[in-house]
């Protein structure tokens, strides 16, 4: 009986020992990994002023938009696929 107390204690000591080594490189691990130091496909901002997607009608901000020049003007895409649909010559389907 006293050995499985002892085997008990044992267990919760191994227990907190371990989750106190492993609980800092896991939060840094997640940290890590959460602020960018894994590539992502596009890193996303917040802020800037919306335009209006003039293939499919979304508004986008400028500070993350996919941009294209034409004639002057500087049109922003929701995605890529907007973008060379666009310039395609789709433009915005008809409702």
């Amino acid at each position: 009986m006293v050995r499985v107390i002892l085997y008990l204690l044992l267990a919760v000591l191994l227990i907190t020992l371990l989750r106190s080594v492993l609980g800092p490189i896991v939060r840094i691990a997640a940290r890590w990994l959460l602020a960018g130091g894994a590539p992502g496909p596009r890193s996303t901002q917040m802020g800037g002023e919306l335009r209006q997607d003039p293939v499919c009608g979304v508004y986008i901000s400028t500070a993350t938009s996919y941009k294209l020049s034409e004639g002057g003007k500087i049109l922003h895409f929701c995605s890529e696929a907007c973008r060379e649909q666009y310039r395609r010559g789709k433009g915005r389907p008809e409702a």
